[in-house]
């Protein structure tokens, strides 16, 4: 049963970011999804992925496009997250930011737009790898670890807003 609640709610997550955001927001999400399932339907990282929905939401009340950014620093750090190490949350976050940086391609998006989202990718993905080694050796306090394993998405994501903000 726990493997058909994971599916329903990756199909939740995939459909809500099609129906909302649109077909780029789905690519990302398609992604992510995949990353996830990758890292052994562990519902954790699932339900950090989850509010990820609040930016196409956020997305779509205000018009502004630029929530595509933060959205997908979400999913990504939840992806880093389903990973069991360091170098398999590299690669599976990674793959998000590859697949955004794929859809700003085929936007149109100019290089120096290209350059700015890639470097703000990077630095956020840094700080997970470093947030995530900081984990690893603080791991003795299971609560705390798991509490602050469900906010890095968040904070990935709103690390992602203050990059557009710059």
């Amino acid at each position: 049963m726990r493997i058909a609640g994971f599916l329903a709610a990756e199909a939740v997550l995939l459909a809500a970011a099609a129906a909302i955001g649109g077909p780029a927001w789905a690519a990302v999400a398609a992604v992510a999804c995949l990353a996830l399932l990758c890292g052994g339907m562990q519902p954790a990282p699932l339900l950090a992925a989850l509010p990820a929905l609040a930016w196409p939401i956020g997305a779509l009340a205000t018009g502004n496009r630029e929530l595509f950014f933060p959205f997908t620093m979400h999913l990504a750090a939840a992806s880093f997250l389903a990973a069991g190490t360091r170098g398999t949350g590299l690669l599976a976050g990674g793959s998000v930011v590859i697949a955004f940086l794929g859809v700003r391609v085929m936007q149109g998006a100019s290089s120096r737009v290209l350059a700015v989202e890639c470097g703000a990718a990077a630095a956020v993905v840094a700080a997970l790898a470093t947030t995530h080694a900081w984990l690893a050796t603080a791991g003795r306090d299971g609560n705390a670890a798991a509490s602050l394993r469900w906010w890095l998405p968040v904070a990935a994501a709103l690390l992602a807003c203050g990059c557009l903000a710059l």
